[in-house]
């Protein structure tokens, strides 16, 4: 079957995506925001963000039995619903124990939405074209996802920010039961093993763990950034959507130096732009524009730092029979990574305000550069086919 035709044949599951993304963007980006207007401390907020990845870390190791004794579709919509019960559950207290709590439901229906999305593509897509699918994956994503980061610059009330991102995740399993679609056989309800992570190659390791915290403090914590410069949530919304750009961007450009040069210089010149962009961040105060555009190069910097992560370790495999447990290691080593990075971030801006922002990349950044020096560089053609190199990096 042709990409096409594939593609075709999955319009119900592309359109939920879509709003799904849409949806997931508006509550998470906004968030921070009103924590902030709550008169919230940054390392209260980073700790309640936190157990958005700690959620997303129970949904990687259990959501897949739901999936495998119900199917994709009333899977899908199962989590879509307890997704937007716990937005609309926000509504009825400020308390921040009932939030840390929503904000976990949260992260454990978004990545099993993923994790239910990514195995439907992974099935119907065949080796043959499923480059071509997954590319199609992205392009929903990205335009989705910005998208729902754009609504926050309408300056909309708390409760409308609820309603309406609680209606975008109900909204997204509306397709797949209107519209006529094959869904995928039911997979095998295996075992969950913790994975042998400090088997896997290291710098495969330390990319992922890093990625996990620079993409996903971005996300929780960036928006606090903004804020701390006495700049509103129209500046908030450009700012994350410009990020957005660079990470679109990025994924057409670091595939081919990726494949040419190999992972390791990849990996290397992805850290040293996000380096050198917050570097500029800390040397000069700048205006919104300038911010908008340096987030857009971060963007490019971070965003792919994930994919090169697992593309790395199918590199270094030598027993292809360990490729899904390598899989869940890397993906395991991000979460672990996305759960730490809204509390350092927290408290660092508790103390330093937005440089304590600009320091943690700089910190995690630089790291990553001296840690790749002296790795060996190995160059393998399979970056663009890589079927776990999805936007599961790029969701919250």
């Amino acid at each position: 079957m042709s990409p096409k035709r594939t593609i075709k044949s999955m319009t119900a599951l592309f359109a939920g995506m879509s709003f799904l993304f849409a949806g997931n963007a508006l509550i998470v980006s906004s968030i921070g925001v009103i924590l902030k207007n709550l008169n919230i401390s940054d390392f209260a907020i980073g700790l309640i963000n936190s157990c958005f990845f700690l959620g997303a870390m129970f949904s990687t190791m259990s959501a897949h039995k739901i999936i495998s004794k119900v199917g994709h579709i009333r899977a899908f919509g199962i989590f879509a619903a307890i997704f937007s019960i716990s937005i609309i559950l926000h509504i009825i207290s400020n308390n921040l124990y009932l939030w840390a709590l929503l904000r976990f439901f949260l992260g454990a229906c978004y990545y099993a939405l993923l994790m239910t999305i990514e195995s439907w593509l992974n099935e119907k897509a065949k080796n043959s074209i499923r480059s071509r699918v997954l590319g199609f994956y992205e392009i929903v994503f990205y335009l989705s996802f910005g998208i729902g980061i754009l609504l926050i610059a309408f300056d909309l009330d708390k409760t409308t920010i609820f309603i309406l991102s609680a209606a975008l995740i109900m909204f997204s399993s509306i397709p797949l039961n209107l519209i006529r679609i094959k869904e995928p056989t039911l997979p095998k309800a295996n075992k969950i093993s913790f994975p042998k992570i400090f088997n896997i190659a290291p710098l495969a390791l330390v990319t992922s763990f890093i990625a996990g915290m620079c993409i996903n403090g971005f996300f929780s914590m960036s928006s606090l950034f903004i804020l701390s410069q006495n700049l509103n949530t129209q500046a908030v919304a450009y700012f994350i959507f410009c990020a957005m750009l660079g990470g679109f961007f990025a994924q057409i450009l670091i595939g081919t130096i990726s494949d040419k040069l190999g992972r390791k210089f990849a990996i290397m010149i992805c850290a040293s732009i996000g380096f050198l962009t917050m570097l500029v961040f800390l040397l000069f105060n700048l205006n919104l524009i300038f911010q908008c555009i340096l987030s857009f190069l971060l963007g490019i910097g971070v965003f792919c730092l994930y994919a090169l992560a697992l593309a790395r370790a199918n590199d270094m495999l030598e027993d292809k029979s360990k490729t899904i447990e390598l899989g869940r290691g890397i993906l395991f080593c991000y979460s672990i990574g996305s759960l730490f990075a809204p509390l350092i971030l927290g408290a660092l801006m508790q103390f330093f305000s937005s440089n304590g922002f600009i320091w943690f990349y700089l910190v995690c950044l630089g790291f990553l550069i001296l840690f790749t020096i002296n790795k060996p560089n190995i160059i393998k053609k399979r970056y663009k086919s890589e079927p776990g190199s999805m936007a599961i990096l790029n969701n919250d």
